[in-house]
């Protein structure tokens, strides 16, 4: 693919309320993921492996974390002259408001859109986590004479489904109904992921901002299936849709799969994040660690069993972590006790303190909380 062809524009923002516990202090694109992630960095990698460079990330509060994250996009390649990486704020011009949802901020990232040359535009939500091949669905969409392509994946359908729209399809993978589903079951959704012709697609936003239209996807997106040619394009690979804590919590626990990672973190397409120098994890004499992913700069000196750690965290003497999520710099004293916990960064479990969940229901300690 050429690499002045396509365009990209992720929404950091756009579904903050899914993942609310953590998203206080931070956009759904900057929360943690993997033990060294962040969200964004799934749609960066995505749009960079098939040749994309040019992003545009549309912000609107919280955003000084994925600032700090992203900084000039030397991480995915994007420190160029020429394109590169551009964080788009809101109130971009006078006459935008602040906007309330997809297509206010669309519209206030027209100067990018306008600016960018690309023939082609290609919008990624920050929801759903995937190693999705952007340039396949480029070639299909040209292939196929589209207006406008959308990633689509079959399966069981997201817990938060009357969210998601769920596509009827042709034989030929045309889209003749979008609709939120409210049922059960398996079913293609949408990814939150389109392709677009940049021209059209500077028409369908100025036309439905003028008329107060909120939704690019479950307003817009619906409207046009009779007027235009709107296909789908399958990805089959592995997907997780973070609607709420819960989702992100099983969505985690998944990378414990070695096929799991295997498939998300593609060799071919890699995952790429903003790295950090750290000492290599320090591993006590009575340490015992089981099936888990741990980051550099930790010290483990107790029990660590399926679980996550993030750099920087420190598991005394004693104390024992099993299924939990612990993120960067946590703190778990000695002989404490965490079954089922997420921990936002930098947290204190004192000393002998018993913290234990389900799988149904974390137990959440919030950010520099000390417990």
């Amino acid at each position: 693919m050429r690499t002045s062809l396509v365009a990209g524009i992720i929404f950091a923002n756009a579904e903050d309320n899914m993942l609310k516990k953590l998203t206080s202090n931070r956009s759904m694109a900057s929360v943690p993921f993997g033990a060294r992630y962040r969200i964004i960095d799934f749609a960066l990698s995505n749009l960079v492996n098939a040749g994309v460079t040019s992003v545009g990330i549309i912000t609107k509060e919280n955003y000084r974390s994925l600032m700090d994250h992203v900084g000039n996009g030397v991480a995915w390649d994007l420190d160029r002259k020429n394109g590169g990486l551009y964080l788009l704020p809101p109130y971009s011009s006078r006459e935008v408001r602040k906007y309330t949802d997809t297509i206010d901020a669309l519209y206030g990232a027209m100067d990018y859109i306008k600016r960018c040359g690309s023939e082609y535009i290609a919008l990624c939500d920050s929801y759903a986590l995937a190693n999705i091949d952007i340039s396949a669905a480029v070639k299909s969409h040209i292939a196929k004479g589209a207006d406008i392509t959308v990633v689509y994946h079959k399966g069981q359908l997201p817990e938060a489904a009357g969210k998601k729209l769920v596509l009827t399809l042709s034989d030929d993978d045309r889209i003749t109904k979008m609709a939120k589903s409210q049922a059960e079951g398996d079913a293609a959704y949408s990814m939150g992921v389109s392709i677009i012709k940049r021209d059209l697609f500077m028409k369908i936003v100025k036309d439905a901002y003028d008329e107060e239209i909120k939704n690019y996807e479950k307003d817009v997106l619906p409207k046009v299936l009779t007027s235009l040619k709107v296909y789908g394009f399958e990805h089959k690979g592995f997907v997780a849709i973070l609607d709420n804590t819960h989702t992100y919590y099983q969505a985690s626990m998944a990378l414990l799969d070695k096929e799991v990672r295997k498939e998300l973190f593609n060799k071919k397409r890699p995952i790429l994040t903003k790295t950090r120098d750290d000492m290599p994890t320090r591993y006590g004499i009575d340490s015992e660690v089981k099936n888990s992913l741990i980051a550099d700069g930790c010290e483990i000196h107790g029990t660590v069993k399926n679980s996550i750690l993030f750099r920087g965290v420190k598991v005394a003497k004693g104390a024992v972590v099993e299924n939990c999520i612990l993120m960067q710099e946590t703190v778990v004293e000695a002989k404490a006790q965490l079954d089922n916990v997420i921990a936002d960064k930098n947290s204190v479990i004192s000393e002998k303190m018993v913290l234990k969940g389900t799988p149904e229901h974390h137990c959440f300690v919030r950010k520099s909380q000390i417990v």
